[in-house]
């Protein structure tokens, strides 16, 4: 129990570095780019990730999670050996896919023939993506976080120097495709070099076979949220444009950047603690609650500074060229709040095993909520509309994962509710000190606001990700 909790601690621990470094440099270089590139420029290759985004899903057949979830017995070596070489089969078939089906759809769709060069170019990172894999997994497996976060540290610095090189030599987006294939490339090279692991040359289908009743559905689902998270993106694209999509892609920087890393982090280091503890429910309960903790406290004041001090920020980092992207940032960082507020849901239900029922929540949330509010509010409202409807898909899916959550490991919402309590707190007292005090000087302002909330919030037992065991 002991080492558990310890290789959970530090697995949270590698994976804030990775995130802090290769994260932070990469929202730096993204600053720095939005300086030297236009906003049609963010539309295009946005245009063209969401697309490249779901193949690559597709294209790793859910390997990823369910290499970790599946225990260990006397033919877990072939089993790893024989996914590598289907998987870097499948990312050959998907590129293919993306060339003759994939590209043609995309330029009809948004009536860009732009977009093709890019679109190829930009598919061929699902075979780097698609190596990494197996060794990956392994290293999640055996809760070696360090070398995934060193990985991922070299494979963002080197996509950031890439693409400000080129930005500045005037490539224009391409700077920004260079950017997405050199960080997948030197990130594979270094998770391989880390891992030392190297496959050998064999194949059993019958092995995988057992492994793809768990993965299809993980790869559902994971497509499910995807398009999910993407809709905005696509529906942007194709109701109002390329340089409005660039605008909104920069609130979503400030915005989902800190939230979907918060999560990822979190999720990385928990995810092989929940398929470990399958059984343990108020051990899960225990563990689930401490990423509620960890979460909140770490999005909650940087949300509550974008809402209040967004219209001071965005000018200060960017040209006035972006401006527009001020009311969306605004109302993203609230739905930030609301994800944040459920610690890692889904990573508890495919941990236990239970990758359908999270496949049926998205399936649902995308089909009946996401799209028809997506559509609707770009329609009327144009860039807030798309971020009102953002909030209000994440509230829904977030109360959907709390009823299965209760169902399932009988999670008290009383609980939750405490789990919340002082970063709730502390982001209305940050509120309140920034209506009180006024807008007169605002780098005054938000440093008493910070402080009041780090006054309320330090009690507080940072990554809480310890159960209590009796």
């Amino acid at each position: 129990m002991q080492s558990e909790k310890r290789q959970i601690r530090k697995g949270v621990a590698w994976n804030a570095v990775g995130m802090m470094v290769g994260k932070g440099s990469s929202i730096l270089a993204k600053v720095g780019l939005a300086r030297l590139l236009l906003p049609e420029h963010f539309g295009f290759f946005n245009m063209v990730l969401v697309f490249s985004a779901i193949i690559a899903i597709i294209a790793d057949l859910g390997f990823r999670l369910g290499l970790i979830q599946r225990q260990r017995d006397h033919r877990t070596k072939l089993l790893y050996d024989s996914a590598f070489w289907l998987l870097f089969l499948s990312s050959f078939v998907m590129i293919a896919v993306m060339w003759l089906i994939g590209v043609p759809f995309l330029v009809w769709f948004y009536g860009e023939p732009r977009l093709a060069p890019i679109a190829l170019a930009m598919s061929t990172a699902i075979v780097f993506q698609n190596l990494q894999v197996v060794p990956e997994a392994r290293l999640a497996r055996s809760m070696r976080f360090k070398q995934i976060a060193l990985a991922d540290i070299a494979g963002t610095l080197a996509g950031c120097v890439a693409a400000i090189a080129l930005a500045l030599a005037g490539a224009n987006v391409w700077s920004l495709v260079a950017q997405t294939l050199v960080a997948a490339a030197c990130t594979c090279a270094v998770t391989f070099a880390l891992s030392g692991w190297f496959p050998r040359i064999r194949m059993n289908l019958a092995i995988l076979r057992d492994l793809s009743s768990y993965s299809r559905f993980i790869v559902g689902s994971r497509v499910l949220i995807s398009f999910q998270q993407n809709l905005d993106y696509l529906l942007i694209g194709k109701l109002v444009g390329a340089h409005a999509l660039g605008i909104y892609s920069i609130a979503f920087l400030l915005t989902e950047t800190l939230r979907g890393k918060a999560y990822w982090l979190v999720s990385k280091a928990v995810f092989p603690f929940y398929s470990r503890a399958i059984g343990r429910d108020a051990d899960i309960r225990a563990v689930y609650l401490g990423t509620v903790r960890y979460m909140s406290v770490t999005i909650f004041p940087a949300a509550t500074v974008l809402i209040l001090f967004a219209n001071y920020i965005v000018p200060t980092l960017f040209t006035p060229k972006w401006n527009a992207a001020i009311v969306p940032i605004q109302i993203l960082a609230a739905a930030s709040m609301v994800v944040a507020s459920a610690g890692t849901p889904g990573e508890v239900l495919r941990g236990i095993g239970r990758p359908d029922l999270d496949f049926r929540i998205n399936l649902a949330v995308s089909t009946l909520v996401a799209l028809p509010a997506l559509w609707i509010g770009i329609s009327w409202l144009g860039l807030p509309g798309a971020a009102l409807a953002v909030l209000g898909h994440y509230c829904v899916s977030r109360i959907a994962y709390g009823v299965a959550l209760w169902r399932l490991i009988r999670l008290p919402m009383l609980d939750l509710f405490r789990a919340l309590q002082r970063p709730l707190l502390g982001s209305g007292l940050m509120a309140a000190i920034a209506l009180l005090v006024g807008s007169w000087h605002s780098l005054l302002v938000l440093v008493l606001a910070l402080a009041a909330y780090a006054t309320v919030v330090c009690p507080l037992v940072l990554p809480r990700l310890r159960p209590h065991y009796s």
